[in-house]
């Protein structure tokens, strides 16, 4: 299948795995070139690129020619600094994997109109079957874990972990917001 640089939302740049890595970092850096020549406008409707480079010293030419546009990934430097904290924390690793692995939950973004003007601490306790997180807003930002008090509005998303995309809703609303509490005909468990 075909497909046009120019309208999509998202464009990942591999490096080939045969070159080396200043040949692979010089490929990913025409390749941005080429992208912004094609329609100077990208990255200015949300639509983004990612770039894996294999020097961290070649990020700041990717950064220079396309500020607002490319997100670039330096894995060697990325996979040794996670290597390096997951030694000084080894329960990272199973975070980590939790996260980041295609077993167990995953991350989502969904719209639920019907929670728009809840703040954070309220959607905490909207879903059963899975953890909120954050929010995205209308331009593409995110906020992980933000304030209590920050307000979920239309046109946002909820950013949540969960075991699939449909396997969760919110729920009536019907939970208490204070640890300890529960609400009438609620069985409150015993917090030690």
């Amino acid at each position: 299948k075909k497909v046009s640089a120019a309208s999509s939302r998202a464009i990942i740049a591999l490096t080939p795995p045969e070159s080396t890595a200043d040949e692979a970092d010089a490929n990913m850096l025409r390749q941005v070139l080429a992208i912004k020549a094609l329609d100077e406008d990208f990255g200015k409707n949300g639509s983004h690129v990612v770039v894996e480079l294999q020097d961290v010293d070649n990020r700041g030419l990717i950064e220079m020619v396309a500020p607002d546009t490319a997100e670039v990934i330096v894995n060697h430097d990325m996979i040794g600094r996670l290597m390096l904290q997951c030694a000084r924390t080894p329960e990272l690793a199973f975070v980590l994997d939790s996260m980041m692995g295609f077993e167990g939950s995953e991350f989502y973004f969904d719209t639920w109109p019907e929670l728009h003007g809840c703040n954070f601490k309220e959607i905490t306790v909207r879903f059963d079957d899975a953890i909120p997180v954050g929010f995205r807003n209308v331009d593409g930002d995110v906020r992980l874990n933000p304030a209590d008090d920050d307000v979920y509005r239309e046109g946002e998303e909820i950013l949540v972990l969960a075991e699939d995309d449909d396997s969760y809703e919110p729920n009536a609303g019907t939970y208490s917001l204070e640890a300890g509490e529960c609400n009438e005909g609620i069985d409150c468990p015993t917090l030690l």
